[in-house]
């Protein structure tokens, strides 16, 4: 096979001869400024801001940063910021952890602080991973795969390899993590090395009303004033872990208007190697499927979301994700926007067909992908209903269906056999009233001729309005309830043609939904592994376009990210660089004191000592997105000068095209940081770690 490096020469020279596919080339940062740390954009850099950073400098940025999560389910980022193994992440990033560790107190209403060593609290399962090493494996990758094969044999071979690979390196180094990261779609395979702290503890959490001030009405706008961090520690032998040799020092003075600043982290997913096909069903199937369940979900928990920090959790998370996807919807109906998507990608084509190589290896990918994307807009609800939702009874007789499915392997029907047994039989009032809502919204978008819907509306389902609550009930009346007899059915010889025949509600629900969700799911997948094999295509004939000059979509592994600090012009005004304690409090005022405006009552106590010039969060031109959450602003010297905690309302629309005008990453001062620790949490030690920290490295 020709690797994209070997067509890079014959593109250049087309691009030099083509001044009008040169205006396409010339939009790099379309696809923004998420850098990979093994492919650098030290020119760009240099030209950009007379900054050519060395690898000493690199290597720095690079281990320093963190991945937090549980160990093979990250989900934001962290940086080490003492020689002491002290972690540096966002409240939100452990809010659900503290909650597990809590016991009888409430740790993540009133907050935590660990004012000696010995009182930081082991959180278990919780891991952060340091990317050690990267090694490009495309070649090794795509061993065996021919020009001739289809996208599911490509998609085995791709995963054989890739598990013969993983295997290699662990057996090679062990006691470490490894991953492999698809770049560019698949164009380029890294593997990356991470070594793993597992023992982390928490030292210090602010009051949920700290972190979360504002709420939901100030969620991913700015100005803003939530103090959204945490801290933790490393240890290892039951002792503080020793980073000195990596971990970004603390600067006294903070951010400042118009500096360079970099966002080492973990950004987790983007589609801006997205065709615009792909995209328009995102935006008329994919985003309003989304959509209406968060809206109708928050609806059903909001009532009952103060009764336990869970369901709290859960509705915060529902709430974030719901103004995130509005964000990324809304700009997909942006026509501005999407044309600039599509003037980039008829350009991008325009390079493409220009160059007959190319042309021959990658011309017809956009219409593949096109045909893929109306496979996708019929499959996708039908993805998205044919499941058992929050019902055990049909979770289970799914179960059993699978388990007497003689077109499985008996690998597959051990295990369904096993869950369905093992079963426990769940429900109460919420969970019934998210089951309803399921089948609501799966009667608009499948029709009340579709198989699943009319099998759960029953004898409803010939004419007129279905009480859905009502058919629900005939369901949850089934004998796949009681165990003794599904342990009979599952033993008996003529199991499955009992399974059958039955005229139990519940069976005949299942063995109606077991073939479509099993078919749905082998056209899923076929066409995610088409998807894929065309994707790779783009993201080659992308990086034999641009080369390194472009950064590939986010994959929730480590990126750096440039910008300067900067407000903009918002709403018929600015948008200042940075808040401060005067408008924390001064907003608190103008709401009355009411939640979410209201402050916690640490907050209140030492109003008369906080410093009121002091900044509180800022705004900048890093390229962010869900997963940066937790990451460090540092300034060209490595001095931490934030924490990122959110972006603006404007740069969720960066998900398919970036841009930067009003586009802005929102980050909590150090100012912020500093008063909360030395004159509301009692911290001064944390505070004197920092900065001994900074002196000595």
């Amino acid at each position: 096979m020709i690797r994209p490096t070997a067509l890079l020469r014959p593109l250049h020279l087309l691009l030099l001869a083509a001044p009008a596919l040169a205006q396409g080339a010339a939009d790099n940062l379309a696809l923004g400024k998420m850098w990979t740390f093994e492919n650098p954009p030290l020119a760009y850099l240099e030209q950009e801001y007379g900054f050519k950073p060395d690898q000493q400098w690199l290597d720095s940025l690079r281990l320093g940063a963190l991945r937090l999560g549980e160990r093979e389910n990250p989900w934001c980022s962290a940086s080490f910021v003492s020689p002491k193994g002290l972690i540096m992440t966002n409240h939100h990033c452990v809010r659900e952890q503290v909650g597990q560790i809590q016991g009888e107190h409430d740790w993540v209403k009133d907050g935590y602080a660990a004012t000696a060593l010995e009182d930081e609290v082991k959180i278990p399962g919780l891991t952060v991973h340091q990317l050690v090493a990267q090694e490009d494996i495309t070649a090794k990758v795509d061993e065996g795969v021919a020009d001739g094969d289809d996208a599911a044999t490509i998609a085995k071979k791709r995963e054989a390899n890739i598990a013969a690979i993983k295997k290699a390196a662990d057996e090679a180094h062990p006691g470490f993590m490894h991953q492999v990261v698809a770049l560019y779609e698949g164009a380029v395979q890294q593997l990356y090395r991470y070594r793993v702290f597992d023992d982390l503890r928490l030292v210090m959490a602010v009051n949920l009303q700290t972190a979360h001030f504002g709420g939901d009405p100030d969620n991913f706008t700015y100005p803003r004033w939530s103090i959204d961090f945490s801290f933790v520690r490393a240890y290892e032998d039951d002792k503080p872990a020793d980073t000195s040799a990596n971990y970004f020092r603390w600067r006294q003075d903070g951010a400042k208007e118009g500096e360079l600043v970099f966002v080492p982290g973990n950004p987790g997913n983007t589609n801006r190697l997205m065709t615009v096909a792909q995209l328009e069903c995102q935006r008329d199937i994919e985003y309003p499927l989304i959509l209406q369940q968060l809206e109708s979900g928050m609806a059903i928990l909001r009532p009952y979301s103060d009764r336990s920090p869970g369901l709290l959790t859960t509705l915060l998370g529902w709430e974030n994700s719901y103004k995130a996807i509005s964000g990324m919807w809304h700009g997909l109906q942006d026509e501005e926007l999407l044309g600039k998507k599509r003037a980039h990608e008829a350009n991008f084509k325009a390079a493409v067909q220009g160059n007959p190589e190319l042309a021959a290896k990658y011309g017809k990918v956009w219409d593949e992908l096109e045909a893929l994307a109306t496979r996708k807009r019929a499959v996708q609800p039908k993805v998205a209903f044919y499941a058992p939702s929050y019902s055990p009874v049909v979770e289970r007789g799914v179960a059993i269906a699978k388990a007497l499915d003689a077109s499985l392997d008996e690998e597959a029907r051990g295990k369904a056999r096993e869950e369905a047994l093992g079963m426990q039989m769940f429900g109460n009032v919420l969970t019934q009233a998210l089951l309803v809502d399921h089948f609501v919204r799966a009667s608009k978008w499948l029709g009340m001729e579709d198989p699943y819907v009319k099998a759960v509306a029953g004898d409803q389902g010939k004419g007129g309005e279905v009480d859905w609550k009502k058919a629900l009930r005939a369901t949850m009346r089934s004998r796949l309830g009681d165990n003794d007899w599904v342990k009979g059915l599952l033993d008996a010889e003529d199991g499955a043609a009992q399974f059958a025949a039955s005229d139990d509600p519940g069976v005949i629900v299942a063995r109606t939904l077991w073939p479509l969700m099993r078919d749905t799911e082998k056209e899923q997948k076929a066409i995610e592994d088409a998807i894929a094999v065309q994707g790779t295509k783009i993201g080659q004939a992308l990086f034999a376009v641009f080369g390194n000059k472009v950064s590939p979509d986010a994959t929730m592994t480590l990126r750096f990210s440039d910008g300067r600090v900067a407000g903009y012009a918002y709403n018929g005004t600015l948008a200042p660089w940075a808040t401060t304690f005067y408008g924390l409090y001064g907003r608190t005022i103008e709401f009355g004191g009411k939640h979410p405006f209201d402050l916690a009552e640490p907050w209140v106590q030492a109003k008369d000592q906080i410093d009121m010039k002091k900044h509180v969060c800022f705004a900048s031109t890093n390229d962010i997105v869900g997963g940066n959450s937790g990451s460090c602003m540092v300034d060209k010297d490595l001095q931490v000068v934030g924490l990122i905690f959110d972006g603006n309302i404007e740069s969720l629309p960066n998900d398919f095209y970036y841009t930067q005008k009003v586009a802005r990453a929102v980050s909590v001062h150090t100012d912020a940081i500093v008063e909360a620790l030395s004159k509301v949490y009692g911290m001064g030690r944390i505070v004197t770690e920092l900065r001994e920290g900074a002196a000595k490295k």
